[in-house]
């Protein structure tokens, strides 16, 4: 398995990183007795996490996806890190042309700079300082650390999905929520999980609105804001149908939970 860089991250993040590393690596050696769908293995896992100068950030926020694509043993944050550092691309797109990669990144500065969302500035803008002193960050990690392969890779592949997360549902750490403890996240939004949110750990609903279910998720000795939006891939307003419910989720949390960070 590949962990996540040490030296690209500051001292201060060294100890949280090493936990993370830690757990990921408990993780693989359980995945090794495992048997997952078409013939993969621990080996084949993509571990995830958080970005450098995560802790920094004003509002820490932890994006939760379905699977990675194409990049089968290979560790999501290094590989992301340098196309968002260096190759400012992700496959044959721009990192303003992908979606995906590109709401991440200004929801991330929105909410960390307090600015109208007509004045957030493109992806490839915010990606010059990503992740240093002073700069955007966040973590993620995928509900499966199965990388789909397919050719149909637009298609999330659930029989994939659901392979890796049934094999890990009957032992005794619960490995996402572990991961989640030490992210330690103030909010975490997901992407159109729904009935899966539940294999985080214990979850509590809020309510819902057309773009968005609002919940709580209990990890460790916190009730974390959980935001469940459309999949990033969807091709619908980055306004009205992500940055709006997001922010209306932050006003429902701030009746109901205690956030860390208040905005």
């Amino acid at each position: 398995m590949e962990n996540a860089d040490l030296k690209n991250y500051p001292e201060h993040e060294q100890n949280k990183l090493s936990q993370l590393n830690t757990l990921l690596t408990e993780w693989y050696e359980t995945a090794k007795s495992k048997t997952f769908i078409n013939g993969l293995k621990a080996d084949n896992l993509v571990f995830d996490g958080f970005y450098p100068y995560f802790t920094a950030q004003p509002v820490k926020i932890l994006f939760i996806g379905r699977e990675s694509l194409g990049i089968s043993g290979t560790n999501y944050i290094n590989l992301m890190h340098h196309l968002y550092k260096t190759e400012m691309r992700i496959g044959d797109k721009s990192l303003n042309q992908s979606q995906f990669h590109a709401l991440m990144l200004r929801i991330s500065y929105a909410l960390n700079t307090n600015i109208p969302w007509e004045d957030v500035p493109d992806a490839m803008t915010i990606a010059q300082d990503f992740a240093e002193s002073g700069g955007t960050s966040f973590a993620f990690m995928n509900l499966s650390k199965l990388s789909n392969e397919s050719e149909d890779s637009y298609q999330a592949d659930w029989p994939l999905i659901d392979s890796f997360t049934s094999a890990f549902k009957d032992e005794k750490t619960n490995f996402f929520n572990k991961q989640i403890e030490i992210i330690d996240p103030d909010i975490i939004i997901t992407m159109n999980l729904e009935s899966r949110l539940d294999l985080l750990g214990e979850i509590t609903v809020i309510g819902y609105e057309p773009n968005a279910g609002y919940c709580s998720l209990r990890c460790s000795d916190r009730e974390i804001p959980v935001m469940d939006l459309y999949h990033f891939s969807a091709v619908k307003s980055h306004k009205e149908t992500f940055y709006d419910p997001v922010i209306r989720g932050l006003e429902v949390f701030s009746s109901t939970l205690t956030l860390n960070n208040q905005r």
